[in-house]
């Protein structure tokens, strides 16, 4: 029954079409965002308004030339080949996890009737489909920045000096798995939950899911996180994440390591106590802040496949010389973390 419903799901080609809309969408909204940010800076500083000097506020050459965006393009193309293997475990694992939840529980309850979700149970599913979407996407965050041989797979997000749309997706394969472990474990009781209750499919769960996603991806800007555009989102940044909090995340500066790990929820980390604000003014140095910016470790497109595991390696060897799980500190060029731990 499993491989029927992904076999569905997989020919349906649902995961792709919404990652398709997705790009489109992240580049109209940065697109937008950029046009109305440089005519803000005209009204500032008048002068005369020319097609390349919109371009040069939204793609500023210097950086967008840069070893830094080009890995970013690299790996946002190679990242097509593997997503939606990695959609499709996701989606197993909640299919795997929750058909057998539900069934016991079904016999439990003596439930033997479903109902048709309505406008109004759908669009509550679709708001408790975010959340535990969202919460997955923080512990997978957490986890990868607080396991230190997770970090090692992480650390090639971090290592991009400038923030691009295409920085979203500059991920090490095995980051990508633990998202989708993390976010198909959650997703799991929602799922269960909806089986018991409604007649949906596990295919129109899926995309229900994915498609809440994408609809606050666009209304909270989340491909600006990953841009030179500094948004607030003021008081809302109580419970919301904005693209200005997480640049903050990408900062070399010691004191907002770890800091705002939530995807688009803010919630999570005010509840952990990870929740930083920016002070007014300012400004923002983006990288991993350890030696291996200045080397430029993570300009190579191999090393940033391949780095990992050696480090990784590196660190088993340190531990297991060592007899414990302090022997990174002996190498400050493991340890990005040490001072939020």
């Amino acid at each position: 029954m499993i491989c029927n419903l992904l076999e569905r799901y997989w020919n349906s080609g649902s995961a792709m079409v919404l990652g398709h809309a997705f790009t489109s969408l992240s580049m109209l909204t940065f697109f937008i965002v950029g046009a109305i940010s440089f005519a803000l800076t005209r009204l500032r500083e008048p002068g005369r308004v020319a097609i390349g000097a919109l371009l040069d506020h939204c793609f500023p050459w210097v950086h967008w030339k840069s070893a830094s965006t080009r890995v970013d393009i690299i790996i946002y193309f190679a990242a097509k080949f593997s997503q939606k293997w990695i959609v499709l475990f996701s989606a197993w694992l909640v299919v795997a996890l929750a058909s057998g939840a539900s069934a016991t529980l079904r016999v439990w309850l003596h439930m033997d009737r479903t109902m048709i979700a309505g406008p109004a149970a759908l669009l509550i599913i679709s708001i408790v489909f975010f959340v535990f979407t969202d919460l997955g996407e923080f512990l997978s965050h957490l986890v990868q920045h607080k396991v230190k041989l997770l970090w090692e797979f992480h650390k090639i997000h971090h290592s991009a000096t400038f923030l691009t749309p295409f920085t979203t997706y500059r991920f090490h394969p095995v980051g990508n798995f633990l998202d989708g472990f993390f976010i198909g474990l959650c997703l799991v009781i929602p799922v269960c939950v909806c089986q018991l209750l409604y007649q949906l499919t596990y295919p129109e769960l899926v995309a229900i899911s994915a498609g809440a996603d994408l609809v606050m991806s666009v209304l909270l800007m989340s491909s600006l996180q990953h841009s030179h555009f500094p948004i607030s989102f003021g008081w809302l940044e109580r419970v919301f994440i904005s693209p200005r909090m997480h640049q903050l995340h990408h900062s070399v500066k010691r004191a907002h390591w770890g800091k705002n790990l939530g995807g688009k929820l803010s919630i999570w980390d005010w509840c952990y106590g990870s929740a930083f604000l920016l002070p007014k003014g300012e400004k923002l140095t983006f990288g991993m802040g350890t030696i291996e910016d200045q080397r430029g470790d993570y300009t190579s497109i191999w090393w940033c496949y391949i780095g990992p595991l050696v480090g990784v390696a590196q660190r088993i060897r340190l531990m297991a010389n060592r007899g414990g799980g302090h022997a990174a500190d002996a190498d400050p060029t493991l340890d990005h973390l040490a001072a939020s731990d």
